[in-house]
């Protein structure tokens, strides 16, 4: 079974790539819709975020607001980004082995881990390759100001706190560029997919 981590910094677009590789028949396994599980209330990274960041970042139903623990993070400084995926990882690590087993089980041939932090920690090393997914920086900060709805001081410090992209380039096996059009993307993936 072949699994790739699926990475690219903010904006990159890794969620498309991810959507084209699922119609191939590639096995999903979203760390970032994980993330956002984990942190629900009953779940087990709620208390640590809720100690660490108090009650500011609940809404009326004790629910931990994500845009709000995202500008706290963001803005405050790399203590509390460092403690929040601290937090987080572990969570998110435990439950990507939980769905390789599942995707084993079902005899899947490709797994897709689509992680934006798949270098930090130990995720990469759930992999047997490296995909990472490169657009030019203006291109990834124009797409987050209106995916996220931000202004454009929040994109650039977004961005300016992922890894370079040097260091990505260091850690890939294929480089995936999406900073065309959609079919441009659709046939680097076809060739890949030919070529294995």
């Amino acid at each position: 079974m072949r699994i790739i981590g699926l990475t690219g910094g903010t904006g990159s677009g890794k969620s498309v790539v991810s959507k084209i590789l699922a119609k191939k028949g590639a096995y999903i396994i979203d760390a970032d819709a994980i993330g956002h599980d984990i942190i629900l209330k009953g779940k087990p990274a709620y208390n640590e975020l809720v100690s660490y960041f108090g009650n500011e970042i609940l809404d009326s139903n004790g629910e931990i607001i994500r845009k709000k623990l995202g500008t706290i993070v963001f803005k405050e400084g790399k203590e509390k980004l460092a403690f929040l995926n601290a937090c987080t990882h572990k969570y998110i690590f435990m439950e990507i082995e939980n769905r390789i087993k599942q995707a084993k089980e079902e005899s899947a041939e490709v797994v897709i881990i689509d992680a934006p932090l798949l270098l930090e920690g130990e995720f990469k090393n759930l992999c047997n390759e490296i995909w990472v997914v490169y657009a030019k920086e203006e291109i990834r900060l124009e797409r987050i100001i209106t995916r996220d709805k931000i202004d454009k001081e929040h994109g650039i410090s977004r961005i300016a706190s992922q890894p370079t992209w040097e260091e990505y380039k260091k850690y890939a096996d294929v480089i995936i560029d999406n900073s065309g059009e959609i079919e441009e993307v659709e046939r680097q993936i076809e060739k890949l997919f030919v070529k294995d």
